[in-house]
């Protein structure tokens, strides 16, 4: 693990994973909800065989949000 702030603490690289996965799911969430309740066409559709149209800019991006949550929570510094 990479040096932390001096003090004998490490920074894990799963913090920084959390972070950026965060980061993401911040952006798409909103983008992904506000193309779904506009009703403009998602450049892709899932078309599931009982014809639902489901967003995947906005599931994959709360799936990205509640995972960058966890990981940022999990392992932020000062946490052991």
């Amino acid at each position: 693990m990479a040096e932390g702030t001096g003090r004998g603490e490490s920074l894990s690289i799963w913090f920084f994973v959390g972070m950026i996965t965060l980061l993401y799911g911040l952006v798409l969430t909103p983008y992904g909800a506000w193309q779904w309740l506009t009703h403009h066409p998602p450049a892709n559709e899932l078309l599931l065989p009982w014809l639902i149209h489901l967003h995947p800019t906005f599931w994959w991006g709360l799936l990205l949000l509640t995972f960058g949550a966890f990981y940022t929570t999990k392992y932020r510094p000062g946490t052991n």
